[in-house]
């Protein structure tokens, strides 16, 4: 019987750590990977009488990941980008660690303040995520990004600039991880794109073309990205 209940520490041990994975799937970097191993053990040292708790936890984290209408969040490997507006640069990290800032062009209203609706000019502020890579911009390399947020979507709807429809759809893009409309009166299509030139944008992030090798290189679908002053 003892065996049984040292196989059973170890499986749940086992499982434990499947579901760190499934949940954060090529985000673990040495240090995470650590702490995953010293769970186990500490797990497989448990006492048979917290057996049931511990498999109740790995079933809830297993649901959470595998069950009806989860969401699997693609890797991201650790990377950020903050794009400073009063700056105007765009900063790429991996695990808090600064691999490059660079000048950026923002919109060319952007001194204005945030971004209300379609054709204001202004690059937005707030907290976003890649959404889209297309190699095939007219502007060289582009990611897009996730604007509007479901924040921008609550002052559409509170303001009368979109529709509950419109609000709903905003709302379940960015909740899923995905692309939210960018064809309502909120505008959208903001990207981190390349072809800089001199001037300003009509609300993008332009960048030059060599620094959008490196963004590309780098930056995959749900990489967070954070537009502030």
């Amino acid at each position: 019987m003892r065996d049984v209940y040292k196989s059973l520490r170890a499986g749940l041990a086992v499982l434990s750590a499947a579901a760190c994975f499934a949940a954060f799937p090529g985000s673990a970097d040495a240090a995470q990977e650590a702490a995953i191993v010293q769970e186990m053990q500490e797990v497989q040292a448990a006492p048979v009488s917290q057996a049931v708790s511990i498999s109740q936890a790995v079933q809830t984290a297993q649901a959470a990941v595998v069950g009806p209408g989860a969401v699997t969040r693609p890797s991201t490997n650790g990377m950020s980008i903050y794009i400073s507006k009063k700056g105007n640069t765009l900063t790429l990290k991996q695990y808090a660690r600064e691999i490059g800032t660079w000048p950026a062009k923002l919109g060319r209203q952007s001194a204005a303040g945030d971004k209300v609706q379609e054709g204001d000019e202004i690059t937005p502020s707030g907290k976003f995520y890649v959404c889209t890579r297309n190699d095939k911009s007219l502007y060289y390399l582009a990611l897009g990004l996730s604007y509007p947020s479901t924040e921008d979507a609550e002052r559409g709807l509170e303001q009368g600039l979109i529709t509950q429809e419109q609000y709903d759809a905003i709302v379940k893009a960015n909740k899923n991880g995905e692309q939210p409309p960018w064809d309502t009166p909120l505008g959208g299509a903001i990207e981190i794109h390349g072809d800089q030139g001199s001037g300003g944008t009509a609300g993008c992030i332009a960048m030059t073309n060599d620094v959008m090798d490196i963004l590309w290189s780098y930056c995959s679908i749900g990489v967070p990205v954070t537009i502030g002053p």
